[in-house]
């Protein structure tokens, strides 16, 4: 009776152990991964390429290279008679000034490049030692505008464009004889542009 016992107690075992080992068996072609490591929160990781703020370094264009209404002395302005009305900080960093028969706008361009700037009639040159072009914005023609007329100026930078841009209204400048027969502007626009180009590059900064 006793071995029978002992029989079926050593049965039971085995099939526990047989149920048991099947049930933690990885199933056929799985194997069983490494042992898992445990690390210290304290210990450093393993540092990949550096993801720090200085490396990689980008360089971005200065966002303001040049503030013609703040870089340059209003005495300058008054002494050139571009000081009418005070020079008037508009969108941006452009610079509108007042010259009593016409207006101006200096304004530092950072993202369109000079070759990108120039008119299609555009004319090269250089002034103060420095790349510049001159074109017309809008002719004095009937199918472009007969009431505004506007010339650019415009100077190569290391950062982009200085673009200089004289405007101005026949009726303002002028005035009409006739509404269908208005008086010829004074003004020179291209000439005149030019000639405040001469006088204002020296205090431009490129």
């Amino acid at each position: 009776m006793a071995t029978k016992l002992r029989l079926i107690a050593a049965l039971s075992a085995l099939v526990t152990a047989v149920i048991v080992g099947f049930q933690t068996a990885p199933p056929a072609g799985v194997t069983r991964p490494g042992a898992v490591q445990l690390r210290s929160t304290a210990l450093p990781l393993d540092q990949g390429p550096s993801t720090t703020i200085k490396s990689p370094v980008i360089e971005f264009t200065n966002p303001r290279p040049f503030d013609p209404c703040e870089d340059i002395p209003i005495g300058v302005y008054k002494n050139l008679g571009l000081a009418f009305t005070p020079p008037e900080p508009q969108d941006g960093l452009r610079c509108q000034l007042d010259a009593g028969n016409y207006q101006m706008a200096i304004e530092p361009i950072v993202w369109r490049s000079y070759e990108q700037s120039l008119g299609p009639d555009a004319l090269e040159t250089t002034i103060n030692g420095h790349r510049a072009a001159q074109f017309w914005v809008m002719k004095p023609t009937d199918w472009n505008s007969r009431w505004w007329w506007s010339c650019m100026m415009v100077f190569k930078t290391s950062y982009g464009v200085i673009q200089q841009s004289l405007f101005f209204s026949q009726i303002y400048s002028t005035g009409f004889n006739d509404i269908l027969a208005p008086t010829p502007p004074s003004i020179d626009c291209l000439a005149e542009n030019f000639t405040r180009a001469q006088q204002l590059a020296p205090h431009y900064i490129y």
